[in-house]
């Protein structure tokens, strides 16, 4: 194994926690292999972090979350925990992005699972022309984001490729939520986590992130 295949398979290991553990799981590793255990508060001062990482110094709680394997707690600090600023960007910026679509494969996985437990008539629904469609749609969707990201270490790609490749996430979890359906809304279940993962996008890869001078590190 080269010494650059070593390095973009550490990058791939909060995609592969994300998939098969979850997302508390993987956001707990990025912080702890990143940031010390410290979370990151993100330009506009907000912080998406396990409950577990959560001081009693760490802010005012906006949300507390119940995801599968876990709790996430929104918050705004009040105090100067260490900014996306002072960790390093394009670490940061990658891991985030990877574990993003970590758990974009994990929901697609819950997707299949379910379409493949329910018939319409005496046929899967999974086999139904416009289910098939909406599910290829996202799998492209998904095969673009992983070629972009396949052997990428941190600086390979720059600000505005990963910003676009964390919407391009969000929007494919969006047409997976659409082929769920109602159980897309249950508290514990995979609609919650995309809908967390999408929040940890807008706090560390949104307007906020945009306009923040001389963020790349």
């Amino acid at each position: 194994m080269t010494g650059r295949t070593a390095a973009a398979d550490e990058w791939i290991q909060y995609r592969r926690t994300a998939r098969h553990d979850g997302l508390v799981a993987a956001l707990s590793l990025l912080y702890e292999t990143l940031c010390d255990g410290a979370p990151p508060h993100g330009p506009g001062g907000h912080v998406v972090a396990p409950a577990g990482f959560v001081g009693a110094d760490t802010g005012d709680v906006m949300a507390t979350m119940t995801v599968e394997d876990g709790t996430i707690v929104a918050s705004r600090s009040r105090t100067e925990p260490p900014s996306v600023s002072q960790t390093p960007w394009a670490a940061w910026a990658l891991g985030m992005t990877c574990l993003r679509f970590g758990l974009s494969e994990r929901l697609l996985d819950a997707v299949l699972a379910h379409l493949g437990g329910r018939t319409v008539g005496d046929a899967k629904l999974l086999h139904q022309q416009m289910v098939k469609g909406g599910v290829a749609e996202a799998v492209i969707e998904q095969l673009e984001i992983e070629t972009m990201l396949a052997g990428a270490t941190p600086g390979d790609l720059d600000d505005g490729v990963l910003s676009g490749l964390n919407a391009q996430i969000t929007r494919t979890d969006r047409m997976l939520l659409l082929l769920l359906g109602a159980v897309s809304f249950l508290a514990d279940g995979p609609g919650q986590v995309a809908r967390v993962s999408e929040l940890i996008a807008d706090v560390y890869f949104g307007p906020a992130r945009a306009g923040e001078h001389g963020g790349a590190a």
